[in-house]
């Protein structure tokens, strides 16, 4: 189990949980109190399962988005050879002296490439009493496009190492990218169907969903090191639609459940990680939650995950879904551009070297009265 960090500023998460109420009087729903995070198989829609088999799947996850906004995806269609082939090229760049890994800095294409441990501008943090989380990040934009039609619209050119240096690095990444964004596409399709709508409904509403693929690497932190407010990943909600995640068996991540508790999200063999981001929190009114989790590494070992985050192209207009209102629950959160959204939250994680924390995570989307 991971440790608590001692924190100074401990975070108030009531204006949070006012959005995701047990007992949800809007929507005829409870949230249930859950211990363990479920397991879901994604299979009947990427193998074109029969109809009682993908409402059936609709339906976990629906359950899983309301109670908590997580879970693990089984029927992926990825190999344990993929997974296990992915982390080893991860720790290989990870390992690189840091030179190497600069000569691909973020600043040089924003929206790509390498992030040092404490941020885009480590020591600039203006928060002195919250030191920046302890990781190190790559990101990388989807090269290559699924059809005709997405060249040029979906697609982001990366920055990548040397290929002397990791020789295949850059090929095998972006064939994973490729196969990741295919599973968001078949995703986006059951989320669709648990919210009532037809299974192609945001790709026809809101544009094809897109995917960033980013490496995260956590070194080891000593408990009894750690400062007062110091963090691998500090508590945060995610931006975009949805995000899934590949981690290693060291364990850390937990997220909040609906008593306030927070429970271990421990490492599945096989499986992957899928959790509600904001933007789909938005959409759905607050129906599923975009819920709080943080990553604390004190395994005494190097952490690793790859999160592919998932977002609506970035000119398309965010609204509430039809099937997530009516005359007694209308829309809490004005429409918003997908790219102004996540743009301005990236900016204050990149000038401190934290996400937005707890006590403004329920304002974030600017929520009305």
């Amino acid at each position: 189990m991971a440790k608590p960090v001692n924190q100074s500023d401990k975070a108030d998460y009531s204006d949070f949980d006012a959005r995701y109420l047990r007992q949800d009087s809007r929507f005829g729903v409870e949230r249930v109190n859950l211990t363990a995070v479920p397991e879901i198989d994604i299979s009947p829609f990427l193998l074109n399962g029969d109809e009682a088999a993908r409402a059936r799947v609709a339906r976990e996850i629906r359950d899983a988005a309301i109670s908590i906004g997580f879970f693990y995806l089984r029927g992926h269609s990825f190999e344990p050879a993929e997974f296990s082939d992915l982390l080893s090229w991860g720790r290989r760049f990870f390992a690189l002296p840091p030179a190497e890994k600069n000569k691909i800095h973020w600043n040089n294409s924003p929206g790509k490439g390498y992030i040092p441990p404490g941020g885009i501008n480590a020591g600039a943090n203006p928060d002195k009493d919250k030191a920046a989380d302890q990781k190190e990040r790559l990101y990388f934009g989807r090269e290559s496009a699924l059809n005709e039609s997405e060249a040029g619209q979906y697609t982001l050119p990366s920055q990548w190492p040397d290929e002397a240096l990791l020789p295949g690095f850059r090929r095998f990444v972006t064939g994973y990218t490729r196969k990741s964004v295919a599973l968001a596409q078949s995703l986006g399709h059951a989320f669709a169907r648990s919210l009532d709508l037809p299974e192609t409904h945001f790709a026809d509403n809101v544009g094809r969903f897109a995917g960033v693929l980013v490496y995260n690497y956590y070194p080891p932190l000593d408990a009894a090191m750690i400062e007062r407010t110091q963090w691998s990943f500090s508590p945060h909600t995610d931006y975009g639609a949805f995000t899934v995640l590949l981690q290693d068996q060291s364990g850390g991540l937990q997220v909040r459940n609906t008593a306030g508790q927070w429970i271990d999200v421990a490492p599945i063999p096989g499986t992957l990680l899928v959790n509600v981001g904001d933007m789909l929190a938005m959409m759905t009114n607050d129906l599923y939650t975009s819920n709080l989790h943080r990553v604390v590494n004190v395994s005494g070992n190097e952490r690793l995950s790859v999160s592919l985050f998932v977002s609506p192209p970035l000119l398309a207009q965010l609204r509430c879904l039809e099937t997530c209102q009516g005359p007694d629950n209308p829309p809490r959160y004005d429409p918003v551009q997908a790219g102004e959204y996540s743009r301005s939250l990236m900016e204050q994680y990149h000038r401190t070297g934290r996400p937005g924390i707890a006590p403004r995570t329920a304002d974030r989307l600017q929520a009305k009265p």
